[in-house]
């Protein structure tokens, strides 16, 4: 009976060493039989999800800066000047613009210079708004010369003067002659008491009102920035209306329109009030986009003499006016 014991207790202790043997717990032994798999990562980066790397500081500075600037400004390198790509008049357009982009590329800060700004945009002016007004010293030709001796001798007459306003468009432009077409036109009034033949007052009111219109071409000669000379002439025409108190209204004969072709020049001589101070011709074309400010001396002569009736009205007037040119 003991020796059973003894041979169950052997076999059973043959049989666990045996098991023991067989299985290796799934642990892996180290030696020279296992494989190296880090040892075959080439780049940790494309397997490992986890791993993260730093770019090298020479591929940082292997990016270079775009060859061409922004297409408005063009920077030098140094950084010592900035200049404008576009053409002047765009310059003056955009005047005080800049882009953001072009500001982080550059530590240039620009100190204005009122005073050669202002000497810059009054040569690039694009067009001219005159108004003036022309005193009226022009003969009135009429049977028995009655318009005339109304309006200059009647009983409380008015030789009134007409105002003109007139646009002007430069289509060339040169230091010492620009060239320019204009269109423009004015009215005017005159009244008195009527006049009979014999000499006898009437106790009729007269009104005349004349309405022109002008187109032209012109020469302007600027003399430095403070001075311009320019002369216009072209062809004209004019609409006579009359107006007479002694009828009723609708009664035939109360008022009487007539048209005349014609011609007309005018000279001016422009004083350029901006000119005089560049600070304030500065901080007027920022304001207003208003280049030149001038003060003028005008003349007009005018020739009109195909109306309805056998009436002339010609000769030469002066006048004071202002331009206001701008860009």
């Amino acid at each position: 009976m003991k020796n059973k014991s003894r041979n169950l207790l052997f076999l059973f202790f043959v049989l666990l060493v045996s098991i023991a043997k067989a299985t290796d717990l799934e642990q892996v032994v180290s030696g020279g039989d296992v494989e190296d798999l880090l040892g075959k990562m080439k780049n940790p980066t494309e397997t490992n999800p986890y791993l993260v790397t730093t770019p090298d500081n020479n591929d940082v500075e292997k990016n270079e800066l775009p060859k061409q600037a922004p297409e408005d400004f063009i920077f030098k390198t140094d950084h010592e000047t900035v200049s404008v790509k576009n053409a002047e008049r765009k310059n003056l357009d955009d005047f005080g613009y800049a882009q953001p982009s072009s500001m982080g590329q550059s530590d240039v800060y620009l100190e204005i210079n009122k005073k050669s700004i202002a000497r810059d945009f009054r040569k690039h002016s694009s067009g001219a708004l005159n108004m003036a007004y022309i005193q009226n010293h022009f003969a009135y030709d009429s049977a028995n010369d009655i318009i005339n001796r109304t309006i200059s001798q009647g009983y409380k007459h008015v030789k009134g003067g007409a105002i003109y306003i007139r646009n002007d468009q430069y289509f060339l432009r040169r230091d010492f002659l620009n060239t320019y077409w204009s269109l423009g036109g004015g009215i005017g009034y005159n009244s008195g008491r009527g006049i009979f033949v014999g000499g006898e007052q009437s106790d009729a009111t007269f009104r005349l009102w004349e309405i022109p219109v002008d187109a032209g071409l012109g020469l302007e000669i600027p003399i430095y920035h403070w001075f311009k000379i320019a002369g216009t002439v072209g062809p004209s025409a004019t609409i006579l209306y009359q107006n007479r108190s002694d009828f009723q209204n609708g009664e035939k004969g109360k008022n009487k329109t007539q048209v005349s072709y014609g011609q007309f020049a005018n000279a001016q001589f422009k004083i350029n009030i901006g000119g005089f101070n560049d600070n304030a011709a500065y901080e007027m074309f920022t304001e207003s986009r208003i280049t030149n400010l001038l003060l003028n001396l005008e003349i007009r002569y005018q020739n009109y003499q195909n109306f309805q009736d056998a009436i002339k009205i010609s000769g030469t007037s002066v006048g004071l006016g202002f331009t206001f040119e701008y860009l």
